[in-house]
């Protein structure tokens, strides 16, 4: 809650006193080749490294560059392709499916598909899916049932088997799918689908599967007072083995290597509150605020995600928690507002439900019981206004979270503002996937792997359906010139502002953090003055009334890692307040959410 908090307070207006701090800095990236015969050596390496993604990226950008003629281009390029589609067959071979699919999907942005005969995105996640039914992971089973392009071209008996399967494990969502399917076909329907599909369960029955969420952190000391450290959460279960979603913040301590303290986890289930039962953390999210838990019970009830984007303002939803930790609590209201950016991806639902410390982890349901939404926060001075991340999101890596350890999303490599005609490149980090392809801050970006990205959102949800590793084309505009290329898509960053923060001074992460960009006028080393060059609407300079060609003066900068911000103190002469000398305290998260 605190985080979100300060959100809405960041932006102070203060006297300011302080020396000016800088940022450590370290060596950047080794430059890319600028020479044909480096480019060359380059490109072979990484294919004979087994890298053929990364290698068609380098290739792109080199012959963009002109360090590669068209005829070398095109000959390592097939070189590239013949080796992707080798690895995708090796991975069928292997039933490795999954990373099947995560090299079919490179192969697909190069429109070179039909390298694999027989098998197409549909087959490899139906083999996916028997996979993890055989390996009795009926929940990652469904996920990839819910994830093939082309379901009405599954036989009768993949889809009644699917749908039984659905039913047993409560997916509405999927079961609805593969119900719609035969319903078009005019095929007969069991009548026991029917009917569970038609049902809607009972509070008491959504209760049964909800948990307190209980970290037991010792005794911490205040004043020479010692209070029991205790964090209070919920979570529901989603999983017939014992398997329950919460948020990652309230099981931070037992997985987070900078605690060095007492933790222990339990989980107290709704017809037996008295007892603990231990628990462990199977898979998390930092970025989306999630984490899977598993304890040693069989759960009575289960429930299932949605996949719907479009959740309309004014539905009516429930939210099961531990409020406090008063088990088996149950409130009522609506969506107050969707897409609300507090999240680094993604976005966040604005409810109205009654939240209060301890909600934290529970579900956020429809009418129909299918989860809509896991409980995060709520604004501790705003009555009535807290926050859930949508079943959505969730959806784009719940199978990760059964792997042990924390999740991790891909990414280019570059914070995008946007525009009307495109999301334009705020900054790129160095090193990155987009450093490597060329890109700069200044381009607009108009296409990735064939999608045209209005909000950055839209663009956060084409990655998120890849992995670290994977190939997307890539499209974009420099001043009035078309580009093209492709990006082998990175490892993202817990936090890139503080990746970046390592290798670049404060100002060149200006645009990132606080929305605008300033040239540096200082006649000595020891100064830091600056002029404002641009202010980029809606962001933090802009609220605070900064305009172009303003002259300021950097007396602090600040990261508090603690409360996970940053903060810089200017003395600036404001056009739009005729030049009068002020001092300005500009802060911002460090989650920030421009980046993709």
């Amino acid at each position: 809650m605190n985080k979100l908090s300060m959100i809405f307070t960041m932006v102070a207006v203060s006297v300011l006193l302080g020396l000016t701090s800088c940022a450590t800095t370290e060596p950047s990236a080794a430059p890319m080749a600028t020479r044909s015969e480096d480019a060359r050596d380059e490109v072979v390496e990484l294919l004979d490294d087994g890298s053929p993604a990364e290698a068609v990226q380098r290739i792109s950008t080199y012959q963009r560059r002109g360090l590669l003629e068209s005829a070398e281009a095109e000959r390592y390029s097939e070189q590239a392709v013949e080796k992707l589609a080798s690895d995708v067959r090796a991975a069928l071979e292997e039933e490795n499916f999954g990373e099947a699919v995560r090299l079919y999907l490179s192969l697909e942005a190069l429109g070179a598909a039909d390298r694999v005969e027989d098998w197409n995105p549909s087959r490899m996640y139906l083999a996916l899916a028997d996979s993890y039914v055989e390996a009795e992971n009926y929940v990652s089973a469904l996920h990839s049932v819910g994830r093939i392009p082309n379901l009405s071209a599954q036989s009768s008996e993949t889809l009644l088997r699917y749908a039984e399967i659905a039913r047993e494990h409560r997916n509405r969502f999927v079961l609805g799918k593969i119900i719609d399917v035969m319903d078009a076909r005019e095929e007969e329907i069991p009548d026991a689908l029917m009917e569970f599909a038609a049902s809607e369960p009972e509070p008491s029955e959504m209760i049964s599967g909800t948990a307190t969420v209980w970290v037991d952190r010792g005794i911490r000391v205040e004043n020479g007072v010692g209070f029991a450290d205790r964090v209070v959460g919920s979570g529901f279960f989603i999983d017939k083995r014992g398997y329950l979603v919460t948020n990652y913040h309230v099981i931070a301590s037992e997985v987070d290597p900078k605690y060095e303290g007492y933790s222990r986890l339990f989980v107290r289930l709704p017809d037996a509150p008295e007892n603990r039962v231990p628990a462990r953390v199977v898979g998390y999210d930092r970025i989306f605020d999630i984490a899977l838990l598993k304890i040693e019970v069989d759960p009575p009830y289960v429930f299932s995600f949605t996949n719907v984007r479009t959740l309309q303002p004014g539905a009516r939803i429930f939210a099961i928690g531990s409020p406090g930790g008063l088990e088996n609590s149950i409130a009522s209201g609506i969506i107050s507002a969707t897409n609300r950016r507090f999240l680094q991806m993604g976005d966040a639902l604005q409810v109205d439900v009654p939240i209060n410390p301890g909600n934290s982890g529970g579900p956020l349901v429809d009418e129909d019981g299918q989860v809509i939404g896991i409980v995060f926060a709520g604004l501790e001075q705003f009555e009535g206004v807290n926050f859930a991340i949508p079943s959505f999101w969730i959806q784009h890596f719940l199978t990760e979270l059964y792997d042990e350890g924390e999740i991790v999303h891909p990414w280019m490599g570059v914070a995008v503002h946007e525009t009307r005609g495109g999301l334009e490149v705020m900054y790129v980090a160095p090193g990155s996937p987009a450093a490597s392809a060329g890109l700069r801050s200044g381009d607009i970006l108009t296409s990735i792997s064939g999608w045209t990205p209005g909000k950055i959102g839209d663009a956060q949800k084409i990655l998120l359906e890849r992995e670290p590793g994977a190939l997307v084309s890539l499209e974009w505009r420099r001043e009035n010139e078309a580009m093209s290329g492709y990006v082998s898509l990175g490892e993202r960053p817990w936090s890139p502002v503080e990746e970046a923060l390592k290798v670049h001074e404060i100002d060149e992460l200006f645009p990132v953090l606080f929305g605008m960009r300033a040239e540096d006028i200082s006649s000595l080393p020891w100064q830091s003055n600056y002029v404002v060059t641009r202010v980029y609407n809606g962001k933090i300079a802009d609220e605070t009334g900064l305009s172009e060609q303003d002259p300021f003066t950097l007396r602090h900068f600040e990261v508090d890692e603690e409360r996970r911000i940053a903060l810089i103190r200017i003395v600036i002469k404001k056009r739009k307040a005729g030049f009068v000398e002020s001092g300005i305290q500009l802060g911002s998260y460090l989650e920030v959410d421009n980046f993709l």
